[in-house]
């Protein structure tokens, strides 16, 4: 495999760093990958081709191998790989299993419900790979207070209402995560919550696509009905201000992140890129072409 890649949408459209460029997409044949077109520089400068620890930083929907053309400055998709939600909400898995190895008593380290971080992530796990599991409830939790606090993160105001929200809709208080035997673990604990994040959204992706639908009726008149869904981790508010999804991918970024940074926290910063060195190979390790 190449070691270039350019991570897009489905419809291969490429966000980076303000600029928006539409690749044309490779097909599968019964012979292997046909290529596709040659894209070359324009006014926004050279096509963008990272490697994987670029990637790492820009994972997308979709991942496709890339490869330098024979002119200057220009480049084209060769193959698809098998990255998808799935995959995304794996790697998040593995960057935290990963680091509650490595941090003492982080896997021990106790959730607001009373389960541990350590059982959440092999419950999660469970999950992902055969899509039952007896902790449902308490993977509900998780994922409805993970999403609740990047609401809080991205949007003080809305998030702050959202959060308190989520916390008293749970019976608990708005510190729930504020306590200072979290605080100590700040980094692992986030990364945990992405990570139950991204398999929420990869067991039920219906939720995301009723948001979306219900947010797109309503644009004009910036109105957002609420609709409550019942799955098997509980009942889910969609629309609305309150949390919003994020997709498997985005939180797999968080994930890893936390990750990196948790162990920089413990160790200093050499624990942090040794951590960095090991999420790319495990990343390259999930793109297979095949």
């Amino acid at each position: 495999m190449s070691d270039r890649f350019v991570a897009t949408d489905a419809d291969g459209l490429q966000h980076h760093e303000g600029h928006r460029r539409r690749w044309p997409l490779p097909v599968r044949e019964a012979n292997g990958w046909q290529p596709g077109d040659v894209v070359e520089a324009d006014e926004q400068g050279a096509p963008v081709v990272l490697d994987a620890g670029q990637l790492l930083g820009q994972l997308g929907e979709c991942v496709f191998v890339a490869e330098p053309a024979r002119v200057a400055g220009s480049a084209r998709l060769v193959a698809g790989t098998s990255w998808s939600e799935k995959q995304a909400a794996a790697f998040a898995l593995d960057c935290v299993e990963h680091i509650l190895e490595i941090v003492p008593g982080s896997a021990d380290a106790e959730l607001p419900d009373g389960g541990t971080l350590g059982a959440i992530i092999a419950s999660a796990r469970q999950y992902l790979e055969t899509g039952t599991g007896t902790d449902a409830h308490r993977l509900g939790f998780v994922s409805r207070i993970a999403a609740a606090r990047r609401l809080r993160r991205e949007s003080t105001a809305i998030g702050d209402a959202a959060f308190t929200a989520a916390a008293q809709a749970e019976g608990l208080g708005v510190d729930i995560l504020s306590d200072p035997a979290w605080e100590t673990l700040a980094a692992a604990r986030d990364a945990v919550l992405a990570a139950v994040e991204a398999v929420r959204h990869v067991a039920f992706p219906f939720l995301a696509d009723r948001e979306t639908r219900r947010y797109e009726a309503h644009e004009e008149h910036k109105v957002a009905e609420v609709d409550q869904v019942d799955t098997p981790w509980g009942r889910f508010a969609v629309g609305g201000a309150g949390p919003k999804y994020a997709p498997s991918w985005v939180a797999a970024r968080d994930a890893a992140e936390r990750s990196r940074q948790a162990a920089a926290d413990l160790s200093g910063p050499a624990a942090g890129e040794a951590e960095r060195a090991w999420q790319i190979v495990r990343l390259v390790e999930r793109l297979s072409t095949e």
